[in-house]
C-alpha cells in the first residue's frame, strides 16, 4: 500500500460521501466496502487510509510527501495493519483476526487513526466472525476497521448490522474503457470485450486479458459447440482443461451458457459465437445453469478436478443430444 494511491473516476460520488463524513467527524468504526471484484475497492480502502495516515492530506487523499505516506509506502507505517488469508489458505482464520484485535487495542503512535483493514472480508470463518463481532460492538477510539468484500452476503448479518456499508459500482462501459485505453493500450480491446464477462469490471476485465482469458473463452466457445455437435468427446474436452483452469471453466461456461439462454438460445450472435446443430430448450439451459451454480457453489470443497470437468460436458453433451431428439420427433 502506498501514500499515492490510484484514483479511478468511478468512485467520485463515494469519495465525495466519505469526505463528507470525515469533515463532519462522523466517519463510523467500521466501514464494509461491498462490490464486484474487480471495480477497486480495496484500492478505494487504502486511499481512504493512506489519507487519515497523512500529516497533510488534501481532498483528493494523502499528499505522498510526508512522513507518514513514506512509511507507508515502505509498508512500515506502525498505525495500519492489514489482514488476509495466509498462505495458500482461502480463509481468514481466528488467529489472524486476534492478532488483528490485540493490534487495534493498542495505542496509536502517532496519535491519529489506527487502521485495519480485512480483505476479503467475506472469506472469514465463522470463528474468525465471531472473534472479530466483540471488536465491532465495543470499538476503541479513532479505531477505523475497513471490511473489503466481494460477496456481502456471506458475512454474518450481525456483522454487516455494525458496519456502515457502501456498495462500490462498477463503472459505465464508456468509463471502463476509457480507463482501460489509458492504462494498457496494447490490451485495451480485449480487455474491453471481457467487460461483460467481468461484470462490468474494468480491473477484472484488464487482469483476465493479461492472463489469456479471451483465448480460453474462444476455446471453451468452440469446444461447446464441438462437444454438442459429436466432433468432440467429453473425456478429451475436460482433459484440455489443467487443475489451476477448472474454477476459471466454471466461471466461464456459467458465462457462456448465460449468454445462450438471454439470446434464446441463439449461439450465433455471441461473442465468441457458440454454434450448436440444434437449439436447446430454454428450460433445459436453465437448468443447466442451475447445474453450474451448484458446483460452483462446491468448489471449495475436495472434488476431482478432471472428474469434475467431464461430468460439466458430459452433462453438455447430453443437454444437447436431447434437444436433437426433441427437434427430430417434431419434424
Amino acid at each position: 500500500m502506498s501514500g499515492q494511491t490510484p484514483v479511478f473516476d468511478w468512485h467520485e460520488t463515494l469519495w465525495e460521501r466519505l469526505q463528507q463524513l470525515r469533515r463532519t467527524g462522523r466517519l463510523p468504526h467500521a466501514l464494509l466496502l461491498a462490490g464486484l471484484p474487480g471495480v477497486g475497492k480495496l484500492q478505494l480502502a487504502n486511499r481512504l487510509a493512506a489519507q487519515l495516515l497523512c500529516r497533510e492530506p488534501g481532498s483528493l487523499g494523502a499528499c505522498g510527501e510526508c512522513q507518514a505516506c513514506h512509511l507507508l509506502d515502505a509498508g512500515s507505517h506502525p498505525d495500519i495493519r492489514r489482514t488476509t488469508p495466509e498462505g495458500e489458505s482461502r480463509v481468514i482464520r481466528i488467529d489472524s483476526v486476534r492478532a488483528l484485535t490485540e493490534f487495534i487495542g493498542m495505542k496509536s503512535q502517532y496519535g491519529g487513526y489506527k487502521i485495519a483493514i480485512i480483505h476479503p472480508a467475506d472469506r472469514m470463518n465463522r470463528n474468525a466472525a465471531n472473534s472479530l463481532l466483540k471488536t465491532l460492538e465495543e470499538p476503541p477510539e479513532k479505531v477505523l476497521l475497513i471490511l473489503v468484500a466481494d460477496r456481502a452476503s456471506l458475512l454474518p448479518a450481525t456483522i454487516r448490522s455494525r458496519c456502515q456499508q457502501m456498495a462500490v459500482a462498477a463503472p459505465s462501459r464508456e468509463q471502463a474503457v476509457s480507463w482501460l485505453e489509458a492504462q494498457a493500450p496494447e490490451l485495451a480491446a480485449q480487455a474491453a470485450l471481457l467487460l461483460p464477462f467481468a461484470g462490468g469490471a474494468p480491473l477484472r476485465a484488464l487482469r483476465d486479458a493479461e492472463q489469456g482469458v479471451p483465448e480460453k473463452l474462444e476455446r471453451l466457445a468452440s469446444q461447446l459447440g464441438d462437444t454438442a455437435s459429436g466432433r468432440l468427446g467429453a473425456v478429451d474436452a475436460a482433459a484440455s482443461w489443467p487443475k489451476e483452469d477448472q474454477a476459471l471453466l466454471l466461471e466461464l461456461l456459467t458465462y457462456l451458457v448465460q449468454q445462450l439462454v438471454r439470446n434464446d438460445g441463439d449461439g450465433t450472435v455471441l461473442t465468441p459465437p457458440v454454434h450448436l446443430p440444434s437449439r436447446p430448450d430454454p428450460l433445459m439451459l436453465h437448468g443447466y445453469v442451475d447445474y453450474l451454480y451448484r458446483t460452483r457453489g462446491l468448489s471449495d470443497r475436495s472434488l476431482n478436478p478432471q472428474l469434475a470437468a467431464e461430468d460439466l460436458f458430459v452433462r453438455w453433451v447430453r443437454l444437447n443430444r436431447q434437444a436433437g431428439t426433441v427437434r427430430a420427433s417434431s419434424a
